[in-house]
Parts: structure tokens; sequence; C-alpha cells
């Protein structure tokens, strides 16, 4: 039978072991959670931009004076 006692660990070590991996794991969950939200964060703020940019120039959006739509499916001559 393989325990940790027969593999020369004490009970210690397997606590030591345990706290680690777990800080670990944590640490690389909240590193991510941060990175996602910093991203969406940062993707709104680029629409943002682009809609101001669309606002200021009008004949870039197609003389609709800022208020950008994406064209259907329709408009695009695309049957469903």
């Amino acid at each position: 039978k393989m325990t940790y006692r027969s593999r020369g660990r004490s009970l210690l070590e397997v606590i030591f072991a345990v706290c680690f991996v777990t800080f670990l794991v944590g640490f690389i969950t909240v590193l991510c959670i941060g990175n996602y939200f910093r991203a969406k964060r940062a993707q709104e703020r680029q629409r943002q931009r682009r809609l101001a940019k669309l606002a200021s120039y009008p004949e870039a959006g197609g003389g609709t004076g800022g208020s950008y739509e994406a064209p259907s499916a329709t408009e695009l001559g695309v049957q469903a």
C-alpha cells in the first residue's frame, strides 16, 4: 500500500505541500480573473473610441450622424 508515510514524508511536509499547491492554484486563478476583467474594460474603451471616431466623422458612418449600426444579414443579401 503506497501512502504518504511509506514514501518517507512527514505529515508536516504533506500539509505544507497541500498549502503550497492551494496557494499556487488560487494565485493563478486570481491572475486569470484579473486579466479577464482588464481585457473586458480595454475592449469597452476601444468600442467607445470607435463610436466617438464614427460620431466625429459622419461621412464615414454613412451619414447616420454617428449612430452606427451593423448591417443585418438581409441588407447584405444573405438569405436565411
